[in-house]
């Protein structure tokens, strides 16, 4: 696939454009929440009151606006995400490449036993194992420590991914005529292999995003990292420590998780979107209103023949 049907195909997918406009919606409303909330998110008011005009989603147990702490809260989290999403998506990218480019040499087979070793760690473990020994140590586990921690595992999934089809391109009859020539291999992977697959790239830095911001939540909503910073992981570690789920404050509940869903429903859509750019089998046929008529006679009537047009959106040279 080249990059005209790339942008072709992006522009008459609905689910790319929904899926973007719910990401953009989400982070906008983190932007507005850093320069205006309705009230200081530590005001006070009385405690767990229900969601009203005054407070649209109610307050938690210690009497801080719910929808406040929420607007202020969101902007940090995202930011979170997006840079490990950022900084996973530039390693999977480099060692995909690079794997894939060199399968059948020593440096390839290094590359893939890295793979498997780093695939063998599980993220929030690792991250919850660091904030255990901060928090006996008295140190403070900052955002740095977080996305360092994250993205050391997270790169992994969308480089084994994306190998194999480094590997397939590879073989292609043009990518060994370049060889051939004499072309420098880094040019070869930046320029004829990597844009190909760049839907690829997108989708490993929207789950790059997905798994960072969901592994900081869990781990604070299940307190196994010292709360030192001001995201809506905060709050599910204050709604964990003061048992809000028992207690029917389910506004609370609602304001931590209502950004990460609906975010999580926006990658969801992009997601699916660049699969089916990624995988022709996936697209789908977009039929068209203009038909055409043939008449036919036999030599007893006139038959009339429809047909109707359809266009298949995006092409592959596989």
């Amino acid at each position: 696939m080249n990059i005209g049907s790339i942008k072709k195909y992006i522009l008459y997918n609905k689910l790319i454009a929904a899926g973007f406009f719910i990401i953009l919606a989400v982070t906008a409303l983190g932007i507005v929440g850093q320069f205006w909330t309705p009230y200081p998110p530590f005001a006070t008011f009385s405690p767990s009151l229900p969601p009203s005009l005054q407070h649209l989603l109610g307050t938690d147990v210690y009497g801080y606006d719910v929808f406040s702490q929420m607007l202020r809260f969101t902007l940090p989290t995202l930011l979170v995400g997006y840079a490990i999403g950022v900084i996973t998506t530039i390693i999977a990218a480099i060692v995909s490449l690079l794997a894939g480019y060199y399968a059948s040499k020593v440096f390839g087979t290094i590359l893939d036993i890295l793979l498997i070793v780093v695939l063998s760690i599980p993220g929030i473990v690792l991250l919850i194992i660091i904030g255990a020994y901060f928090e006996s140590a008295n140190l403070k586990v900052g955002y740095f420590t977080i996305i360092l921690t994250l993205t050391l595992t997270g790169w992994a999934w969308g480089a084994r991914n994306i190998r194999p089809q480094v590997m397939s391109l590879s073989n292609k009859d043009y990518i060994i005529a370049s060889k051939l020539v004499g072309e420098k291999s880094w040019r070869i992977m930046f320029t004829q292999i990597m844009p190909p697959i760049i839907p690829l790239f997108i989708s490993q830095f929207l789950f790059g995003t997905l798994y960072g911001i969901l592994s900081l939540a869990t781990a604070e909503f299940f307190g196994a990292i010292p709360v030192t910073t001001e995201n809506l992981g905060t709050m599910l570690s204050l709604i964990t420590s003061s048992a809000a789920y028992l207690s029917g404050n389910w506004w609370w509940i609602l304001g931590a998780v209502l950004p990460i869903i609906i975010l999580a429903i926006g990658i969801g859509f992009m997601m699916v979107g660049f699969d089916e750019i990624a995988d022709p089998r996936l697209r789908k046929i977009k039929p068209s209103i203009d038909r055409i008529e043939i008449p036919i006679q036999t030599d007893e009537k006139i038959i009339t023949i429809v047909v109707r047009k359809q266009e298949v959106v995006g092409e592959s040279n596989g």
